[in-house]
């Protein structure tokens, strides 16, 4: 690493010139990227747009590509302090800059003290770490930070919410004390219901009023403008929009993202009443009580609350993936009992489950993108005995272009590809088996937008070819927007159920609030 030159500036942090290439794919194009102090930026662009490649490398997890002869290298400034790229991460702590990554930095089987002070335990004489004043500090930080848990606790036993907040809270540790740092947030709301967002956005408060700078990273334009002072938008590898929030609309930061005029988000909603595909009559589980729901052929309901509500718990439950369930489903004129369902009894039912958790639930990401797709239906590529894998490549490629996932390269493994191109892939993995029940919960959590139309079309061609669909979402405009009716969940039971002209984004809102 070359040695930095002190230079003026009136950003805290910039980039220049910064490329990376994977192969032949150019991911980034001569990026330039400045963020002033105590400001909250934004930066926005679909998935696979190269923000997590830019991420990556200014936390030094990646190198940019050097320069051709005669054009300029690639650096990075902090605090008017010019520094030769690439960095490692020790450098990029050092230098002020910490990351929070989307798939939170947190080790469930260790507690939240270990979470939050390793590496950075303070010694005293003989290289003894003084645990009590450990405790005490960290316990100070937590209550400070509103998480509600004991430095002892195992950091897998908090909830969801608290989770984040505490990989956010030890990136801001990660701050330096004596001058302005950098904290980046790459889709901490991603995995959060909305009335956990606002425990986040308080945290981002407080972080630029101690004079720190935040870059987050989003998908959800509410956000931009909830919390952030200026935008940036990545596309094809390059920024090609910068303006401030306040100068900035949801139209137009779309059109920048999407890189064209906006046409219709979601498709026509039509009115679709069918024969009932599913009845779920007394479902029980551990925080669901007493919940009974009908779907019609041809229907997309959608089912939402505040977080504890329940509604995070049904689908797992219908689909017998998960144990202590009681109740009786009825698909078609079968009836079964949950407490005796199973997954392996749910699909040879006609049902389709894609999890909220792609990583853990939903996907293998070692694997190819061939053999996550392939798998419920692999038993049709084989002849006397033999996979037949060029047929099976060929279909399941079709179907990558027909989900519009990118790029369509069966052989590539499911975790390389984009957060957005992974949930197509998993959709096209489901959808191909032509389920007569579909579940989805949050089929678009941390999804870009130009997935998210993809996707919503995807959602609304199946249930005019007649499938029933439970859409479980936190996403109230989506719910608006796909819906045929909407159950709003409190207490593990569902209080309301809106229709017609009733299903609203301010409605749906206004339930859950009201609850």
């Amino acid at each position: 690493m070359g040695g930095p030159d002190t230079l003026s500036s009136d950003f805290i942090i910039s980039l220049r010139n910064v490329s990376k290439s994977f192969g032949q794919r150019r991911v980034l194009d001569r990026v330039d990227l400045d963020i002033a102090a105590g400001q909250v930026h934004a930066l926005l662009g679909q998935n696979g747009s190269g923000k997590s490649t830019l991420i990556k490398i200014l936390s030094g997890i990646y190198e940019p590509d050097k320069a051709d002869e005669g054009d300029a290298q690639p650096y990075l400034l902090v605090g008017g302090q010019r520094i030769s790229l690439p960095l490692d991460p020790a450098s990029a702590t050092a230098f002020g800059l910490a990351v929070v990554h989307q798939d939170l930095p947190i080790i469930g089987s260790a507690s939240i003290m270990e979470n939050l002070r390793i590496g950075r335990f303070r010694t005293k004489i003989g290289w003894c770490i003084d645990w009590r004043k450990e405790e005490r500090e960290v316990a100070a930080a937590l209550h400070g930070f509103g998480i509600r848990g004991e430095p002892d606790q195992l950091a897998q036993d908090l909830p969801e919410a608290d989770r984040a907040m505490l990989a956010i809270l030890r990136g801001l540790q990660g701050l330096p004390a004596d001058r302005p740092g950098l904290l980046v947030l790459d889709e901490p709301t991603a995995h959060l219901p909305r009335d956990g967002v606002d425990r986040v956005f308080a945290a981002i408060r407080l972080v630029a009023r101690q004079g720190h700078s935040v870059l987050l990273i989003t998908h959800r334009l509410d956000e931009v403008f909830a919390i952030t002072d200026r935008v940036s938008v990545i596309r094809d590898g390059a920024i090609c929009h910068v303006a401030d929030t306040a100068h900035s609309t949801v139209r137009s930061l779309i059109e920048a993202i999407l890189g064209f005029e906006l046409d219709d988000l979601y498709p026509e909603r039509a009115e679709r009443r069918g024969e009932r595909a599913l009845k779920v009559a007394n479902l029980c589980g551990k925080r669901v009580q007493d919940l009974s729901l009908e779907l019609r052929q041809g229907e997309i309901v959608g089912l939402t609350g505040l977080i504890g509500a329940g509604q995070e718990e049904v689908p797992y439950l219908i689909f017998g993936a998960r144990p202590g369930g009681s109740g009786t489903i009825a698909i078609g004129d079968a009836l079964y009992h949950l407490s005796e369902f199973s997954p392996r009894l749910a699909i040879q039912a006609g049902m389709a489950l894609l999890p909220a958790d792609r990583r853990a639930a939903s996907g293998v990401g070692d694997a190819s993108v061939r053999e996550n797709v392939s798998l419920p239906i692999l038993h049709r590529f084989f002849r006397a005995g033999v996979l037949d894998e060029k047929q099976e490549r060929r279909h399941v490629e079709r179907q990558l272009r027909n989900f519009e996932v990118k790029p369509p390269d069966s052989a590539l493994p499911l975790g390389s590809l984009s957060g957005g191109n992974q949930q197509k892939a998993l959709l096209a993995k489901w959808f191909q088996t032509r389920p007569a029940i579909l579940l989805l919960h949050e089929p678009t959590q941390g999804v870009d937008i130009g997935a998210r139309r993809a996707i919503f079309r995807q959602i609304k061609d199946a249930a005019v070819s007649g499938t029933a669909i439970l859409l479980i979402s936190t996403e109230y405009a989506d719910l608006a927007n796909l819906c045929d009716r909407v159950l709003v969940m409190r207490n593990g039971q569902v209080t309301n159920e809106l229709s017609g002209e009733a299903v609203s984004e301010q409605r749906i809102i206004a339930q859950c609030l009201m609850n």
